[in-house]
């Protein structure tokens, strides 16, 4: 019965997420919701907004859904759905009046404390605050507030965004029914399926944009997941890191780069890696393919980890030296092509 809800809510998603996508663009359009080119952008002409928004609309009619299943974990569902949404209302607030970094970085250190005090309170009943404990809530607290940024940070190119939220809702939705949380499945699963009927209008040449509303918003969510699954239901969270690897990569390296390099790394950029193979001559379809071809084989080394086939240490090792060489050559070919 579980399997069918999972394929049933994959196929009613995507249409309606398709379906919404076109009545997003179309308000988007009508309040000039447009997303002007700069020098810092990785498109050329003004494009709606705001599309994230069909995404969340999905999200939020599953997990309302879900809570009526046998054995749904009502409370900890309600504090994913209302923590995700906070971070959807605070994206939409950015994209309308773009907020200063100080008060952004704020409600999202807020947000997730409140999410992190909600699961400790009703996921983790034998939790007992120590030095280990506090150790454990500022680093659940910093990682979704980082998985909401670096969402946010590599969603510049047309498609890579949805295409990542496809594959981690996919294979994410597969985890929770393994592990019998199958409303947790289908709230994966609803995303995923969004991501694809908001695909049809983002894929290049984008009709529009997700938006912070939607980056933010996914970053949280999938960051979520992930403490829900590591601390309630023993999923490795190994697997999570080598399923989000490519984002985590890029985003990490890159701002590593910057702050060595004494650059103001909270401010929009160009130098994430999968910008430079943009401008080193590869096209927004062909990056986002190659992302969602890295994301299956991530995909298949976090899984076998979870069957316990393959050692997490061997698989975090296999996703390093799989993505260290395709980010030497990027760089390599954008230094030659800066050259010329």
């Amino acid at each position: 019965m579980g399997d069918v809800l999972i394929i049933l809510t994959f196929f009613f998603s995507t249409l309606l997420s398709w379906w919404l996508t076109s009545r997003v663009r179309r308000y988007a359009l009508k309040k000039d919701l447009l997303d002007i080119p700069n020098a810092r952008s990785s498109h050329s002409v003004p494009t709606p907004c705001g599309g994230g928004w069909s995404i969340i609309i999905v999200f939020l009619f599953f997990a309302v859904l879900s809570l009526f299943l046998p054995d749904a974990p009502v409370q900890l569902l309600v504090g994913l759905v209302l923590s995700t949404l906070a971070f959807a209302l605070l994206g939409w607030q950015d994209d309308k009046y773009d907020l200063p970094a100080s008060i952004r970085f704020l409600f999202q250190l807020l947000i997730a404390a409140i999410f992190t005090a909600w699961l400790v309170w009703d996921g983790m009943p034998g939790f007992t605050l120590s030095l280990g404990g506090a150790v454990i809530i500022l680093s659940s607290i910093l990682w979704i507030v980082w998985m909401a940024n670096l969402y946010n940070f590599m969603d510049g190119i047309d498609g890579i965004s949805a295409v990542e939220t496809l594959i981690l809702g996919t294979v994410t939705s597969f985890w929770f029914a393994m592990s019998g949380a199958i409303s947790i499945a289908i709230i994966c699963i609803a995303v995923a399926g969004a991501a694809l009927g908001f695909l049809h209008w983002n894929w290049s040449p984008a009709k529009i944009f997700m938006g912070d509303v939607g980056s933010l918003a996914l970053g949280a969510f999938f960051a979520i997941i992930a403490v829900i699954g590591s601390s309630s239901l023993s999923i490795p969270l190994s697997a999570f890191l080598i399923l989000y690897a490519v984002y985590l990569t890029d985003s990490g390296v890159t701002l590593l780069y910057r702050v060595i390099k004494k650059e103001k790394w909270w401010q929009a950029h160009r130098s994430h890696f999968y910008q430079r193979a943009v401008q080193s001559g590869y096209s927004h379809a062909q990056v986002s393919l190659a992302v969602m071809g890295i994301n299956l084989l991530l995909a298949v080394l976090a899984s076998l980890v979870i069957v316990d086939v393959l050692n997490a240490n061997i698989a975090l090792f296999a996703s390093l030296i799989t993505l260290a060489p395709l980010m030497y050559l990027i760089n390599s070919r954008f230094n030659r092509v800066c050259r010329k």
